[in-house]
């Protein structure tokens, strides 16, 4: 605090290392909160200037200013105080934090999990990263190189980012990339889950790990559909109990790919965002975390202490901590969310973004918004799909993408089997050269 009344022109810079929090003694805070009011005024701070403050009138603190300049000879190195400060304060935190997690273990026992996560991520995000401000010449090539490698794949006829599994989406959207926030939204029954399962079979095969939250089918029931899908064996016969000898062999075949891929589950019902983030960075730490998929939205823990929080905030928050996360970790983030009812009171049943179900702060969020429509749910017998003209709807569905923040929209069409555990293109990939293709 000497140092800074004698180097009050290093305070913006030192403001953005401390915080008031940071100092344990009262009067030290007092001042330094004075300073910022100061600085953010205009005003000119000093010795005198500062005694003058009505906050710090008395002869008790003018004291005990002197005493601060006089312990340093200069402000020379106040940033670098500033800096054990700050690290101080963080290890001070902890220390409390260690205290209160050993009484809300004892207290709180079912809580204590999402608290601890919750205040060691709170802690974390104020340490200060000296990276956190990037030369634009670094970032400008960094684009460049990550434009070139992008043409070279194009050239060579590979998907851009993380492959989804449908080659007319991979060429609209140039596949899944890091720090997206992706939303699959849909009404109940169209199949959102069937198709993130694709889309994590899909990352897996080209080596992408990918963290699969599900906190509406149990861990079990997905890996039954996985391996239905994966297999080719009828799904009826699979739930109840009557697959054939070769069905069996079908199914080890099955289980032992599916068993190959990287694809991890957490079928934690009423699971929080920061439960989530801390599992999915502790994951990324060890390379298991390449794309994160949340089935879905609606469903997540969104309970808020403040009393005056509504649902509606609440959801949002949830949305916006998804787009974080993705940022934060690089990994495109695919979040399930529900539609609402207004699709089925309309005539033309195509989903709108007006119709994300509780909050509009999710299409604000999201860098794309796709939309899953199965036309034939709604007694439709006939589907215009563009190129491929009038088409029957039986085991067909639709991908709407409504939002594309780097890339075009429009819709692509796919086949799926009655059970919706099979999802492939509509007509034979390798027909279609994947740099000429548009909607449908």
């Amino acid at each position: 605090m000497g140092a800074l009344v004698l180097e009050s022109d290093q305070l913006p810079d030192v403001a953005e290392i401390v915080e008031i929090s940071a100092f344990h003694t009262p009067n030290n805070g007092k001042i330094y909160g004075v300073m910022l009011s100061m600085l953010e005024r205009g005003n000119k701070i000093d010795l005198y200037t500062l005694a003058d403050r009505p906050e710090l009138k008395g002869r008790e603190m003018l004291r005990y200013l002197s005493e601060l300049t006089n312990a340093v000879d200069s402000g020379v190195n106040v940033l670098d105080h500033a800096r054990q400060l700050a690290n101080t304060e963080i290890r001070r935190r902890m220390c409390l934090f260690g205290y209160e997690l050993s009484a809300r273990a004892v207290s709180d026992p079912d809580g204590v999990v999402d608290w601890a996560t919750s205040e060691i991520t709170a802690i974390a995000d104020r340490a200060v990263r000296s990276d956190d401000i990037t030369p634009l010449s670094d970032v400008v090539r960094a684009t460049l190189d990550d434009l070139e490698r992008r043409q070279q794949a194009r050239q060579e006829g590979e998907c851009i980012g993380i492959s989804t599994g449908l080659q007319r989406l991979d060429a609209l959207t140039g596949g899944w990339r890091g720090g997206q926030l992706v939303v699959l939204a849909g009404r109940p029954g169209t199949g959102k889950s069937a198709t993130m399962l694709h889309f994590a079979r899909a990352a897996a095969i080209a080596g992408v790990s990918a963290c699969v939250f599900s906190l509406e089918m149990p861990a079990g029931q997905l890996a039954g559909r996985m391996l239905v899908g994966y297999s080719g064996v009828n799904s009826q016969a699979f739930r109840v109990g009557s697959v054939a000898a070769g069905g069996w062999r079908e199914l080890e075949q099955a289980a032992a790919d599916l068993s190959a891929l990287p694809v991890y589950l957490n079928d934690r019902a009423n699971i929080t965002m920061g439960a989530i983030r801390s599992q999915c960075k502790a994951m990324h730490r060890r390379g298991r975390c390449g794309m994160v998929i949340i089935d879905y939205l609606q469903l997540l823990d969104t309970a808020s202490r403040n009393t005056n929080s509504t649902r509606e905030r609440e959801i949002a928050a949830a949305s916006r901590s998804a787009k974080l996360l993705a940022k934060e970790l690089d990994v495109p983030v695919i979040l399930l969310s529900q539609l609402s009812r207004k699709v089925e009171e309309r005539t033309d049943k195509t989903p709108l973004l007006s119709d994300l179900r509780e909050s509009g702060a999710i299409e604000q969020d999201a860098d794309m918004v796709l939309f899953l429509d199965r036309p034939a749910m709604y007694g439709r017998t006939e589907i215009d799909a563009g190129r491929y003209g009038t088409i029957s709807a039986e085991g067909v569905g639709l991908l709407h993408i409504a939002k594309n923040r780097e890339g075009a929209t429009g819709s692509i069409v796919f086949r799926h089997n009655e059970s919706m555990t099979r999802i492939a293109d509509y007509d034979d990939p390798a027909t279609d050269a994947i740099g000429d293709v548009g909607p449908f």
